[in-house]
């Protein structure tokens, strides 16, 4: 995702006269957000929402819009709007600590969302001590949507997932929703990560969308509505699960949202696949993704090869990566073939899978599709199926691969770092520490560092 600086144009202020109850019930959005596919920015023109609780089954119907007055302006901080309007971001932050007495809400919101965006571990840090010190002062209503949900995205970039879960539901029990960029990164970030994280995951996304759907007025809520990104996390949790039905489920609602799925969707369903043991649904995954004339990525044809290798299916991944080698493009017609030469595995979750790949049920009546051109293989594939040599034993082969690559013309498929700790990881593992060490010079001498896992 990728963000653009706050605007200059001063950002939108919170009236702390009229604070909206923490333990209020509905939902509360900016009504004119700015255009927000690439930024999570600020209006110039201030609303409020309020909200009553007359008619829960519809909130949207008892809104009314109402213009925020700015409050008057103290010197302290006029200059230090005039620094954070100039993008002196350090020289703000060092007027705002030596000051005891807290900025008004335009400068805090406006100074959180510049630190916010910097993505340092520095700024990181003190925009959360802002957070801290609001929240020991009860102030936490000073700040705005759109700074709040800057720092949700920056801590989920820093890895501090559970920080940043807490800030959107933090937001959530405010009445404030979330820019769908925001809350969609720390779904994102929750499905990826381990023990209960895919679960979290679902239950923030069910979180922001019940709300979303209480408006009778989808245009308040447009710039929150879960888009295709936010279904791909939130069916990446599933998959990761292994919960069929959930995935489709999320998928038959993509529609209703206006969410078109994509290569990343197929890509996930195709980890869906792999977890649940339906080997024989992989071709039917690729012949859909080309059915529905979206394009096929490098991280699609990567999914395959590390599904058949997860199988341990060596052969077929091999058969893969050779035709990729050789420029062919009938992957399709290959993958039917190891379908051919392995045990039926069909049968678990037939139904959800006929109708997320209704392909696979007429498949016998059509000639498998060819890619629309040929695709080489990267040192990210390479590497993926001489992980499956290591892990099957075959140290020979591993190093039969690297030195393939030693010789490949293509730079993307030269060896990298990962590709090298592979090797090693081999040569350790079969107790060949000589060849490993002599593998890590090589790293030193040809240029490729070493990370912690090497």
């Amino acid at each position: 995702m990728n963000l653009k600086p706050p605007p200059p144009s001063s950002p939108l202020p919170t009236n702390s006269n009229h604070p909206l109850p923490l333990t209020h019930t509905l939902t509360l959005h900016w009504v004119s957000p700015p255009p927000y596919p690439s930024s999570i920015s600020k209006p110039t023109r201030p609303f409020r929402l309020h909200a009553t609780a007359a008619n829960p089954a519809n909130p949207a119907a008892d809104l009314t819009l109402t213009t925020a007055a700015d409050p008057p302006i103290s010197n302290e901080d006029q200059k230090l709007l005039i620094l954070l309007r100039q993008r002196k971001t350090e020289d703000a932050w060092i007027l705002y600590t030596q000051s005891s007495r807290l900025p008004n809400p335009t400068c805090l919101s406006r100074l959180l969302s510049q630190l916010s965006y910097q993505n340092t571990r520095t700024s990181l840090t003190r925009a959360q001590s802002i957070i801290t010190r609001l929240r020991n002062e009860r102030q936490l209503r000073h700040l705005d949507a759109n700074s709040l949900g800057l720092l949700a995205v920056a801590a989920s970039k820093a890895g501090q997932t559970r920080y940043a879960t807490s800030i959107v539901k933090s937001m959530l029990r405010s009445g404030f929703l979330p820019h769908v960029k925001a809350w969609s990164a720390v779904v994102s970030r929750l499905a990826a990560s381990g023990d209960d994280g895919p679960s979290e995951a679902l239950k923030l996304f069910y979180s922001v969308t019940r709300r979303v759907r209480r408006f009778a007025e989808p245009e308040l809520v447009a710039d929150s509505r879960p888009d295709t990104a936010a279904f791909n996390a939130a069916l990446n949790a599933c998959a990761n699960l292994g919960d069929t039905d959930r995935f489709l489920k999320l998928f038959d609602e993509m529609p209703e949202s206006g969410a078109e799925p994509d290569v990343l969707t197929y890509n996930v369903m195709i980890k869906l696949c792999a977890r649940v043991g339906r080997k024989d649904l992989l071709v039917f995954v690729l012949e859909r993704i080309l059915e529905q004339g979206i394009t096929v990525c490098m991280t699609t044809l990567n999914s395959l090869v590390a599904a058949y290798v997860g199988f341990g299916d060596l052969e077929t991944a091999e058969r893969m990566v050779q035709a990729m080698r050789e420029g062919r493009r009938d992957l399709c017609k290959i993958l039917r073939e190891a379908n051919l030469r392995s045990s039926n595995s069909s049968g678990r979750d037939g139904d959800v899978f006929e109708r997320l790949l209704p392909n696979s049920v007429t498949a016998s009546e059509r000639e498998p599709p060819l890619l629309p051109k040929a695709y080489t293989s990267n040192s990210r594939i390479y590497t993926t199926l001489m992980k499956g040599y290591m892990n099957a034993g075959r140290v020979t082969d591993t190093v039969r691969m690297l030195e393939a690559l030693r010789h490949q013309d293509d730079s993307s498929s030269q060896p990298d770092h990962v590709t090298y700790t592979t090797v090693i990881s081999a040569f350790v593992k079969a107790g060949s520490m000589d060849r490993a060490r002599r593998v890590l010079a090589e790293m030193t001498r040809v240029g490729v560092p070493a990370n912690r896992i090497t």
